[in-house]
């Protein structure tokens, strides 16, 4: 009968284990979500590849753009306090700037540079059903601005970005990573609204520019920020037509990154998401 009894117990001592086994734990089912998203958590440059951009200074011009980008597996922390979390996202992009330049009625030159930098995110979810809904319950609430910037030299730095429109007469933002918007609520500008967007940065000689989204080849365009001096660089956007979420990335670029033969890229982006009004 102790035999019996003893065996029993073992018996149901494994299926307690092996059940627990199974089960997915807050963290990784937060993990699940955010390794199987396709919105909020891939912020990086790779849309850029698709274009590219000329720009001139004095006696030289310069077409450039962002080859193909490969990624490492990104770094995530999940902080969980109750039914409320708090994550961070982070993950390296690598890959080549390409550069050709021309000088008066010199031939045109390639210039070949290392691409490496780092974009981080940073996200709220909160539980809101119970661990036996699916998820457990878990879903995005919030999302921040996403902030890159370059691995190697990373001198140049965006330090606020102001944006002025119908919809928003005089929005600032300065702290991207700390600037939270809810995933149902995000910044919103109609259709072809116009919006001025103006970086301070510390470089004064540097280049900046709006990376966006269109209906028409090459779909994704990269506009050039006017040079108002002082670090300080403005441009005039229209938002799209299609009412769905999406990032605007501004990034600026040391003078020495574009118009050097140096191996040197510069580079400090914001990626900020909105929405477009139906």
């Amino acid at each position: 009968m102790i035999k019996k009894l003893c065996a029993i117990g073992i018996t149901l001592l494994l299926m307690v284990v092996l059940t627990g086994c199974g089960e997915e734990t807050d963290e990784e089912v937060i993990e699940s979500l955010i390794m199987s998203d396709t919105i909020w958590f891939n912020a990086n440059t790779t849309v850029d590849s698709t274009s590219t951009s000329s720009s001139a200074s004095r006696d030289t011009t310069i077409v450039w753009w962002r080859g193909v980008q490969t990624h490492n597996d990104p770094t995530i922390e999940i902080n969980i306090v109750g039914d409320s979390a708090w994550v961070s996202w982070q993950r390296s992009n690598y890959g080549h700037l390409y550069s050709l330049a021309k000088w008066d009625t010199l031939p045109w030159v390639l210039w070949t540079k290392q691409l490496s930098e780092t974009a981080q995110i940073c996200a709220t979810f909160l539980r809101t059903g119970t661990t036996s809904d699916e998820n457990r319950g878990w879903q995005i609430h919030s999302i921040s601005l996403a902030y890159g910037e370059s691995d190697s030299v990373n001198t140049v730095r965006v330090d606020s970005l102001r944006i002025e429109s119908l919809s928003y007469p005089d929005l600032v933002i300065d702290d991207p990573l700390n600037t939270f918007y809810r995933v149902d609520s995000l910044l919103t500008f109609t259709s072809g609204e116009s919006v001025t967007l103006t970086l301070y940065t510390n470089v004064i000689d540097g280049h900046a520019f709006l990376h966006s989204f269109i209906l028409a080849w090459p779909y994704y365009v990269r506009l050039p920020f006017t040079n108002l001096e002082e670090g300080v660089y403005q441009g005039t956007w229209n938002a799209q037509i299609i009412a769905v979420p999406r990032f605007a990335i501004f990034d600026v670029l040391s003078n020495s990154t574009l118009y050097t033969s140096e191996d040197i890229y510069d580079f400090n982006g914001w990626l900020l998401p909105y929405t477009i009004s139906e």
